[in-house]
């Protein structure tokens, strides 16, 4: 089994150590049981690669859990956007290969 496949799907709050933009992102990876993330991202303005200064695990905001009880409407409340495109140009662990979305 693939290191990369028993990674922790987190959220993650960056800051670039540069220009001192700010974005979230729900493509962050952590090892099992940590809050440490494996990944870095791209600020879009700078290219810098950052790392997140805050982890927490992703819950929907309609319910509290992390496994999603809420009905189609509910979901789409939710604070994370499923329509969002995820910039692979962008993210550390796309970049090395190991896609977080189906190409």
């Amino acid at each position: 089994m693939n290191r990369n496949e028993n990674m922790q799907r987190m959220y993650g709050f960056f800051r670039c150590s540069q220009c001192d933009k700010l974005w979230e992102s729900s493509h962050v990876y952590c090892e099992p049981g940590t809050d440490e993330p494996r990944y870095g991202q791209e600020c879009k303005d700078c290219r810098v690669v950052c790392m997140p200064y805050r982890v927490e695990r992703i819950v929907c905001s309609g319910c509290g859990h992390e496994e999603c009880t809420c009905d189609e409407d509910e979901r789409l409340a939710r604070h994370i956007n499923p329509n969002r495109a995820h910039r692979i140009d962008l993210c550390g662990k796309c970049r090395s290969g190991n896609y977080c979305t189906k190409a």
